[in-house]
């Protein structure tokens, strides 16, 4: 049995089925199940078996829907999707392309991707393409009707590139025709001015009329224009790549207004016309009415010439310039300016004094003369040295000032005086006259070194100096105090002496010396110096008294004088040195230890000189002489101990020693006095009666000091 006989094949039948003619009219695939049943007979006796069941599928035909026919610029992206109405399988497509200029393979599978139409003539192309749609269901690829559409690519529009203008304001432009090579369609054009004020509009189409250019300002105005074409084709416009050119508008040529001059006979001039305009090139023709200023009769360009006036007037000239702006090879006169050039006469001055004075003197005042007239003279100044006291420059006449000079040698200012000739605001300077001022110095003297010098010594030659030069500098001196050997008063250098003090504290003389330097028949007092002689006292000692000691005693000695007003120092000299002291040293004696280690008396003598010293110098003064005696530690012999009985006489003790050279005593004390010695006691012991009414033996302990 056949479930869907819409297929081509019977609902039902017997036996094998036959081929037939598969049907599908529709979009998707019609499945027909189909169901056998088989019947086994044998002895005529059927036997049924059990159902197979298969499908026969029908697929559709394929199909493409048909696409649109295309016309694209050169240049465009395009692709083409193809489309089909059949469902429940796949449908592929193949495509062929008679034109591949436009740049589309011949052949391709699948949808159109996405390419760049090209066309790079000057006429449309056509390309016929065909799409052969294939539907695939079960295996089984079933084509399909073709379909024919066209793709058309226009040219890029063209247009022939314009020529640049060049012209003046206010005057005619030429016509701007747009042309191009394109053919089979029809280009038209459309501009843009970005320069409106030129008097063309910003923007239009169709060819530029002759139009009356505008440039009111003072450089070349360029007007790009930039025409664009489209090429028409297939009610599809290409607008094509833009051609560009400019209208230029040069100004009308300008000069600045030149000033009027008035310069300096002898002196170079010029006149650099200038003009508003920028972008080209402005030219200047000028004429002058009087040739005699130096200048020629007409010329071109800017005038630079050395103004000539030998006349005690000044002398003026009329110029006019006119100017010629050129650019792009036109060029265009502009207006005339008219100025003048004047030309003074020199200044002059007179011949002034030269002037010498003295530091801190009035100078005479310095009054300017000159021949000049018809105008006023001025007067201008330097001075090369201002530390006269005068300025380094100034105007005018040259006031009465203090001179100065504070240095060491004459100061000679040069004084150059410039007259200025001064008409119509313009001042002539003429030739300089120049003069002197010279400043002597003060006098000056070195300060002198002050002395300190040792009674009855020679002092250093005072010789005195200066740091002025270029003349001769004296000196004057007074002495306070004559007692010290020196006169007081006297000129010239202060010639060694013998210093004289014979006092205890430093004199001291006060030297006052007076410079005066003399230069061209001035002689001028400076200020004076002080110095001073100091004369030491010879250095003293007091006489330092002897000294006796005993071995392991401290002591000192501090040396005194009379000497005041100064340091007195202290040497000494020790012949002695086991008595502790040092051989030498300096200052007092400090406190030492004496030391005798013998049996007799040490005497050391000590020899000290002083030394007086003032003003860092050290006067010395006769010395003196002293003893320090040092005596041995005093000794006792070992006495004999002693055992006796109650009542009976004790053996005499007597004392003694090693010590030689002087006296030595005893003292004793004795712990346990009733045994019948007292308990002290000097001297030797005598012989005395033991005493112990005890039971047991007493013993008595003596100890004994040996002085």
């Amino acid at each position: 049995t056949n479930d869907t006989p819409g297929i081509g094949l019977l609902a039902s039948g017997t036996g094998n089925i036959a081929s037939f003619t598969a049907v599908n009219t529709g979009t998707s695939p019609v499945v027909a199940t189909i169901v056998v049943t088989p019947t086994f007979t044998n002895g005529s006796v059927g036997c049924a078996g059990p159902t197979k069941t298969f499908t026969i599928t029908v697929n559709p035909t394929g199909q493409v829907t048909q696409p649109v026919d295309q016309v694209l610029c050169n240049g465009s992206a395009t692709s083409v999707t193809f489309a089909t109405v059949n469902t429940g399988g796949t449908t592929t497509y193949t495509w062929t392309n008679t034109t591949t200029s436009i740049g589309l393979a011949a052949s391709g599978t699948g949808n159109i991707s996405s390419f760049t139409a090209t066309n790079t003539g000057t006429s449309a192309v056509v390309a016929t393409i065909v799409v052969t749609p294939t539907y695939t269901n079960g295996s089984v690829g079933c084509a399909g009707t073709t379909r024919t559409f066209t793709i058309t690519v226009n040219p890029s529009a063209q247009v022939n590139q314009p020529a640049n203008q060049v012209v003046c304001n206010n005057t005619s432009t030429t016509t701007v025709v747009f042309g191009t090579t394109n053919t089979g369609g029809t280009t038209t054009y459309t501009w843009t001015n970005d320069t409106p004020g030129i008097g063309l509009l910003a923007s239009g189409t169709g060819n530029i009329a002759s139009f009356t250019a505008v440039n009111t300002g003072t450089s070349p105005v360029v007007a790009t224009i930039v025409v664009t074409p489209t090429f028409t084709g297939g009610a599809v416009g290409c607008a094509g790549s833009t051609r560009t050119f400019t209208i230029t508008v040069n100004p009308t040529g300008q000069v600045t207004q030149p000033a009027d001059q008035v310069v300096c006979n002898a002196a170079s001039t010029s006149v650099n016309f200038a003009t508003l305009n920028t972008g080209g090139t402005t030219t200047y023709a000028w004429s002058n009415t009087t040739s005699s200023i130096g200048l020629a009769a007409s010329g071109t360009g800017n005038i630079s010439f050395t103004a000539t006036n030998t006349t005690s007037a000044p002398v003026i000239a009329t110029i006019v310039v006119t100017p010629t702006f050129t650019g792009g090879s036109v060029g265009c006169a502009g207006p005339t300016k008219t100025f003048t050039i004047t030309v003074n006469p020199t200044g002059q001055v007179n011949q002034p004094a030269s002037q010498v004075l003295c530091n801190g003197s009035s100078t005479t005042t310095v009054t300017f003369g000159t021949t000049n007239t018809g105008g006023t003279t001025t007067y201008a100044w330097t001075n090369s040295a201002p530390s006269i006291g005068l300025a380094a420059s100034g105007t005018g006449n040259i006031a009465s000032f203090t001179a100065v000079n504070t240095g060491t040698t004459p100061v000679a200012a040069t004084i150059i005086v410039t007259p200025t000739f001064t008409n119509g605001s313009v001042g002539c300077a003429g030739p300089t006259k120049t003069f002197t001022i010279t400043v002597n110095p003060t006098g000056q003297v070195n300060q002198p070194a002050s002395q300190v010098v040792c009674n009855a010594t020679s002092t250093a030659t005072v010789t005195f100096g200066t740091t002025n030069t270029a003349g001769t500098t004296t000196y004057a001196w007074t002495n306070d105090t004559p007692g010290i050997g020196l006169l007081a008063s006297g000129t010239g250098n202060i010639a060694s002496f013998t210093a004289v003090n014979t006092g205890t504290s430093p004199v001291v003389a006060t030297i006052v010396v007076t410079p005066t330097f003399t230069n061209g028949s001035v002689g001028c007092a400076g200020p004076t110096k002080t110095f001073t002689i100091t004369v030491n006292p010879t250095g003293q000692v007091t006489q330092p008294v002897d000294q006796v000691l005993c071995n392991g005693s401290a002591t000192s000695v501090t040396f005194a004088t009379v000497n005041t007003g100064g340091t007195t120092t202290y040497t000494w000299t020790n012949t002695t040195t086991s008595i502790g002291l040092a051989a030498s040293g300096t200052g007092n004696i400090s406190s030492f230890t004496a030391t005798n280690t013998g049996t007799s008396a040490v005497v050391a003598t000590i020899v000290v000189t002083p030394t007086y010293t003032n003003g860092s110098v050290g006067c010395a003064g006769t010395t003196r002489t002293f003893t320090i005696t040092v005596n041995p530690s005093a000794q006792v012999n070992q006495p004999a101990n002693q055992v006796v009985c109650n009542n009976t006489s004790t053996t005499t003790v007597v004392f003694g020693t090693t010590n030689t050279g002087g006296t030595t005593t005893y003292t004793w004390t004795n712990d346990t006095p009733g045994i019948g010695l007292l308990a002290s006691g000097t001297g030797n012991i005598a012989s005395f009666t033991a005493v112990n009414t005890g039971t047991s033996p007493v013993v008595a302990t003596i100890v004994v000091t040996p002085t």
